[in-house]
């Protein structure tokens, strides 16, 4: 029966060899593994096996099938205890199947036999490839149609026994690197030059050959060689070290077939006189001066029918030179095509800019699979075994190298140069010493220029070639920590003999010729520079003398801004300024460290306190504003100070109060309080009496607090100060409510709730819902719960107040763990510890690992749910932290219910010793509860 079919051959590459290193039984072990990997994916994938060896031949009704087999098959091999590797062979055409009969079969042969020349085909194609490649034949490409794989042409090949070259096509998933067949002299690519078909490997060049492999870049070089086919010069736009070379001549060498008078490499790096270029381009493409003809115009006659690329590397240096040949030959020479590296765009018609990046970088803290799957890593590790064949990435290294290619940034010539330092140092050393990363990074290869041989002399090379007015910029910017917008450039960087009007065209420079990096947002455009170009130009901001008026400046503008983000958290645009502060977070820290540190004055780092106090504690950051006002309360200037030190105090407290640590808030807040009466600023004096009543309730004595909170309402009261009466309402109804007076506390909520939304005041009125909410939930209202939580989170997730939209999220996961709807309930409650957890948010935490612990219980999970329990009390205990009436009756029910259930576990044979909880490990399994 002559019929068209898909036949796909399949062979293990390195069978033999890996033989040799496991021996006969552990092979035959392999070989069995393989044979069951490959037949159970013949069922889903509608496969029929024919015959088998190191590989297999068979039987799919469509190339479709047949690819999705070998897909399936190269990932599954990949995955087997010993890994291996195979290469496959896909032709789609006319074959003879032949059934054979139960007697033949019972002789030994095959159930089902193929004849035909598709046979043979398949199996030509097949041995071109390499392990893990699917090579296709231009009918089995045709039959497979319309794909979301990749597809990847790799030219024409003469193949025994085909009478013309055909087209061979590689197929995989979108991210494969794909390579083609190597040329050799049975096999060998061609091109077709006036009707004739031409091997490849005769196509004139002057490539230098690579002594190391090419590694990732896999989309920037598809990119590339896309734009190649289409527009008449690509420029690769980047700082030096980042590869731009070894991309273009790579991709140069696998465009190669495309051009069949040549690809020329044009290296510019040493020529000085821009008057040589010309000269140099001529002699590379062999092209002699005439007489009385300009050099140029002689070389565009060369070209002007020619088919081949050009590349033209280091432009920058000679980039009016550079530009001038690019465009003479773009117009002369219509099928001539330009490569160029440059940091800078040459800017003729016709160029497309391509900006090369640093390698992206992992995080420390990844698995060795997937640093393995960074491409940065996977430089590093290759040109680390080029220096010492022994060196592996393993679990002991894994955190180490992660860190030290995440502070090269990616950056392949300082990878390079680091790989080059582990034949006498550990992964561990090279990190402590890339402080001084300039004098740790030298070494490269002596046959590299100058300038790559270390990275101070590669950046000497960018720095030296700007105008003065750019290197001012360059160093002025150093101070930003984090990155920049314009208008900070300008206030910042735009004094003598700089002006404010002529940053944005410096820095417009800079970005071209790639030492800045711009980033577009959705409202405003961000800057930042790599760390090693911001060490440089910082070093030599220091040597002109001017780090300390500059850094000066800085600090000034950043408090300037955070005063007006506090001024504006109070109204309808919070979210916009937490998120500025938020993006502006490094140079605020950089703000602060100056005026801890005298570069001016002392105070200003309480003044920063003061106005990041709201941010630190909506985004999470407590516990680093708190390290701040410690570092600041040891300042002689600031302790002298009464009034410095009562804010820097009362900060503190209002910090430490969020995470729950009651002792330091409340003896801060009692020092504060004394300074504060002694000045007699009457809204200061009640805040302090108002943050300390919330203590003194959260310590368990709330008739106390309240007491407290009466005199503090009538304080701001008197000084119409509106914000804070709200806030004490708020606080009086909070109090009410773990006393279990709903109808007091309502009627203070929503007192508070009036205020808030008259001054839009929306942190207080998130929290007014959210205690409204409480007490539905306490009288069963659940219906009415829901709604005012949400309402709660609406505001919270409006603000982008973070804090908000965690309790609401708990409160929202206790409602619903009440109904019993346990998949929604842990999802919230996920939400709301992992956001407790990072904010330390101690009594929070706790409540939400007690509603954990209860959900493991409705699971069915009881010795989670006791674990759960004991790290709830373990962090009440640790700090001092009630239970509402209310709550603490809910809790007791809930134990009881612990000790009741249908298990071998007994509650009080279970419950572990608190002071040898490990409580990062107790929410680490919450999070992952049930999974």
């Amino acid at each position: 029966m002559n019929e068209s079919r898909a036949l796909l051959l399949t062979d293990v590459v390195d069978s033999t060899k890996l033989s040799e290193e496991l021996g006969d039984e552990a092979m035959a072990d392999v070989w069995a593994a393989h044979d069951r990997v490959a037949r159970d994916l013949l069922i889903p994938h509608k496969g029929r096996e024919i015959d088998k060896t190191d590989g297999m031949l068979l039987l799919f009704d469509g190339a479709s099938q047949a690819v999705n087999y070998a897909l399936a098959y190269h990932l599954a091999l990949a995955a087997m205890h010993v890994p291996l590797k195979a290469r496959a062979g896909l032709h789609v055409g006319p074959v003879i199947l032949r059934e054979n009969s139960a007697d033949d079969v019972a002789r030994g042969a095959k159930p089902l036999e193929v004849d035909g020349l598709a046979k043979p085909t398949a199996a030509r194609v097949m041995s071109l490839a390499v392990g893990g490649q699917t090579l296709l034949t231009p009918e089995a490409r045709e039959d497979l149609g319309k794909t979301e794989l990749k597809l990847q042409s790799h030219g024409h090949w003469v193949i025994k026994g085909v009478s013309e070259p055909i087209e061979l096509f590689e197929v995989g998933e979108p991210e494969r690197r794909m390579l083609p067949p190597a040329d050799s002299e049975k096999v060998h690519r061609v091109i077709k030059v006036n009707d004739i078909w031409m091997p490849v490997k005769e196509i004139p060049h002057n490539l230098p050959s690579q002594g190391t492999s090419f590694v990732g870049r896999e989309k920037e070089l598809d990119d590339i060689k896309g734009l190649l086919g289409s527009a008449r010069l690509v420029t690769l736009l980047g700082m030096g070290g980042l590869g731009k070379t070894r991309l273009s001549l790579q991709a140069a060498a696998e465009l190669l077939h495309q051009f069949p008078d040549g690809v020329w490499f044009l290296d510019l790096s040493p020529i000085t006189d821009p008057a040589l270029a010309f000269s140099e381009a001529a002699q590379v493409l062999g092209v002699r001066e005439e007489p009385d003809r300009p050099l140029l115009q002689t070389l565009c006659n060369h070209l002007k029918n020619k088919r081949l690329l050009m590349v033209f590397d280091n432009c920058e240096h000679l980039i009016k030179a550079s530009a001038d040949l690019a465009h003479a030959v773009v117009k002369a020479a219509p099928h001539v095509r330009l490569a160029a590296s440059s940091r800078e765009a040459l800017r003729i018609p016709g160029e497309r800019a391509y900006p090369i990046m640093p390698l992206p970088v992992p995080k420390v803290g990844d698995s060795v699979a997937v640093l393995l799957q960074s491409t940065a890593v996977r430089l590093f590790v290759a040109r680390a075994q080029a220096h010492k064949p022994s060196f592996e990435l393993d679990d002991s290294n894994a955190a180490a190298v992660a860190e030290l290619v995440s502070r090269l940034e990616g950056i392949p010539l300082a990878l390079e140069l680091a790989a080059a330092r582990v034949r006498a140092l550990s992964i561990a050393d090279i990190n402590k010493r890339l402080n001084d990363r300039y004098k740790l990074l030298t070494g490269g290869a002596r046959v590299h220029q100058e300038r790559q041989q270390t990275l101070r002399a590669l950046v000497d090379w960018s720095y030296d070639m700007l105008p003065d007015s750019e290197k001012t910029l360059l160093n002025r910017l150093s101070v930003f920590k984090g990155g920049w917008d314009m208008e900070a450039a300008e206030a910042v960087c735009g004094t003598d003999p700089l002006d404010p009007m002529d940053v944005l065209d410096l820095l417009t420079n800079l970005v071209e010729k790639s030492l800045v990096i711009m980033e577009e947002g959705e409202e405003t455009s961000r800057y930042k520079m790599l760390e090693t170009i911001r060490d440089y130009a910082r070093e030599k901001l220091e040597e002109s003398g001017e780090l300390g008026a500059v850094a000066a400046t800085h600090c000034q503008y950043y408090f300037a801004m955070a005063k007006e983000a506090n001024r504006g958290q109070s109204g309808s645009k919070q979210g916009a300024w937490l998120d500025r502060l938020e993006a502006e977070i490094d140079n605020l820290r950089a703000a602060i460290a100056l005026a801890n540190s005298g570069g001016v004055e002392n105070v200003i780092a309480v003044k920063l306190a003061v106005a990041l106090q709201g941010f630190w504690i909506l985004r999470g950051y407590a516990t680093e504003g708190r390290a701040v006002v410690r570092s600041v309360l040891q300042n002689s200037s600031v302790a002298s100070s009464e009034m410095a030190k009562a804010h820097s105090l009362y900060v503190g407290a209002a910090l430490s109060q969020s995470q729950a640590d009651l002792v330091e808030a409340k003896t801060m807040l009692e020092e504060c309080l004394v300074l504060r009466r002694r000045l007699g600023v009457a809204a200061e004096i009640a805040m302090t009496i108002s943050t300390l009543a919330l203590v003194t309730w959260l310590s368990g004595d709330s008739r106390m607090a309240l007491e407290q909170e009466q005199e503090a309402l009538l304080l701001f009261q008197t000084c119409g100060h509106k914000v804070g009466e709200g806030v004490v309402l708020l606080q009086i109804g909070e109090i009410y409510a773990h006393m279990a007076d709903d109808g007091q506390s309502e009627e203070y909520i929503l007192r508070a709730l009036s205020i808030a939304k008259e001054v839009k005041h929306f942190e207080t009125e998130a929290h007014c819902n959210l205690i409204l909410g409480q007490l539905a939930f306490g009288q069963g209202n659940f219906s009415k719960a829901q709604t005012c939580i949400d309402t709660s989170l609406k505001i919270g997730l409006a603000s982008e107040n973070r804090r908000a939209v965690a309790s609401a999220s708990w409160w929202k996961g206790k409602i619903e763990l009440n109904l019993q709807r346990l998949e929604s309930a842990q999802g919230y409650l996920k939400d709301a510890l992992g956001a407790f957890n990072a904010f330390e948010m101690k009594a929070e935490l706790a409540g939400c690992l007690e509603d954990y612990s209860s959900l493991a219980a409705s699971f069915e999970r009881p010795e989670q749910a006791i674990s759960f329990a004991a790290g709830a009390t373990s962090i009440r205990e640790s700090y001092a932290l009630k239970r509402s009436v209310a709550s603490e009756r809910r809790w007791q029910q809930h134990l009881d219910q612990l000790r009741t259930l249908e298990s071998n576990v007994r509650l009080e044979d279970n419950w572990p010793v608190l002071s040898a909880i490990d409580l990062a490990k107790i929410i680490r399994d919450a999070l992952v509860l049930n999974q």
